[in-house]
């Protein structure tokens, strides 16, 4: 703004500084957080939900209202709602069930379903609100994955033979054919980048020079489960991508199984135990649709919405999660264009107080650590 300014010679007046417009966006923020949800008043809808990572000493509960039938595409931010904000030290079952409750309220009336991953609050949060449980799809493959593979001899093997390789030679000449990195937390989410990249050097192991072909020998010697792995996991794609595309539905499910019949049950003893665990929960998620129609079964979007503020939140660990996090329904609201334009800010930073904002902060977040050093310190010498 500094530089169009100078640019045109005056013509934006004072630039205002970072503090007021963080403040703007406050304003805003609150007066979207307040009418979330009207948009899904009189339709049917469903909630997702889900808690994120430690945000220095609390954990972020966010509960997403979006319309309970698929509409040919995936979900993303223009036609999902932010019904409702909450921070603890810590979730548990009864906890999130009021959440759920509060975020209904604000409809009006109870969603169709609601989706959430496999944790056991979650599952017990819908049931203790008495709501339908639609469980997430990628993350209950990633968990059959791993019921099926976790403690498997060669598996466990493979994986430290890659960790070894990748840690020995991260600064050496060959660390431009390394494998990526695996994740630390729900490792089974992203075993497809490995998997494929393990199909890779094996099939151009044979062109790699005498050092390399030393350092990648546990490729070949794992040909056989790395083919394994390569056939589970497309099945196991073309499913999540069936679901997050076209919506679950007694059609979906049935072209899942035959994908499943296809790649699974006619291979080894492991694929077939992991086809049969994944049919079977196919056709006990499809039970609840009891029309035509398709639910929706992903929770990505939450997941989105959670790297939105993680990746603008302040850096200082200590601060926890602070009133900057109203900037998500905004940033929700202001997602669908035909609301974009019809947004009134003017009158939303006229209707809002910053003792407003003040208010909200005490009702709905907790003390972090940053307030709490302030607080010790303020009588120091």
């Amino acid at each position: 703004m500094g530089v169009i300014d100078d640019a045109f010679s005056g013509f934006l007046g004072k630039i205002p500084c970072h503090n007021t417009i963080e403040n703007w966006v406050k304003k805003s923020g609150l007066k979207a957080y307040e009418t979330s949800g009207e948009e899904l008043q009189g339709t049917q809808y469903a909630q997702i939900v889900d808690e994120s990572m430690m945000i220095g000493s609390e954990k972020l509960l966010l509960t997403l209202g979006v319309p309970a039938y698929h509409q040919g595409k995936p979900l993303d931010c223009s036609n999902s709602h932010i019904l409702n904000i909450a921070v603890a030290e810590s979730w548990n079952g009864d906890r999130i069930g009021k959440q759920l409750k509060t975020a209904a309220q604000k409809i009006g009336y109870n969603p169709l379903y609601v989706i959430s991953d496999n944790a056991s609050v979650m599952k017990k949060g819908i049931r203790v609100a008495e709501l339908c449980h639609q469980l997430d799809i990628s993350h209950s493959l990633g968990m059959f994955l791993e019921r099926t593979y976790k403690k498997e001899p060669d598996f466990v093997a493979y994986l430290k033979a890659m960790a070894d390789c990748k840690f020995k030679f991260c600064m050496k000449k060959i660390a431009y054919l390394l494998p990526p990195t695996q994740r630390t937390v729900a490792r089974f989410l992203n075993i497809s980048q490995w998997v494929n990249w393990s199909s890779k050097i094996l099939a151009v192991y044979h062109t790699l020079n005498k050092e390399e072909q030393k350092v990648f020998s546990f490729i070949p010697a794992n040909a056989s489960l790395i083919d394994e792995l390569t056939e589970v996991i497309k099945c196991v794609n073309s499913i999540e991508k069936r679901c997050k595309n076209k919506g679950l539905s007694q059609q979906t499910v049935s072209k899942c199984q035959q994908e499943i019949k296809r790649h699974l049950l006619c291979g080894s003893f492991r694929m077939i135990a992991l086809g049969e665990s994944i049919s079977k929960f196919l056709a006990q998620e499809v039970i609840i649709i009891t029309s035509n129609a398709a639910h929706h079964n992903s929770s990505d979007i939450i997941e989105s919405i959670f790297g939105k503020y993680k990746a603008r939140k302040s850096p200082n660990k200590l601060n926890g999660v602070t009133s900057f996090v109203l900037f998500l329904p905004l940033y929700t609201k202001l997602s669908n264009k035909a609301i974009q334009k019809e947004f009134n800010f003017k009158k939303a930073l006229e209707d809002t107080l910053l003792s407003q904002i003040k208010v909200w902060e005490k009702e709905h977040l907790t003390k972090n650590l940053t307030q709490m050093r302030t607080k010790c310190f303020q009588n120091a010498a």
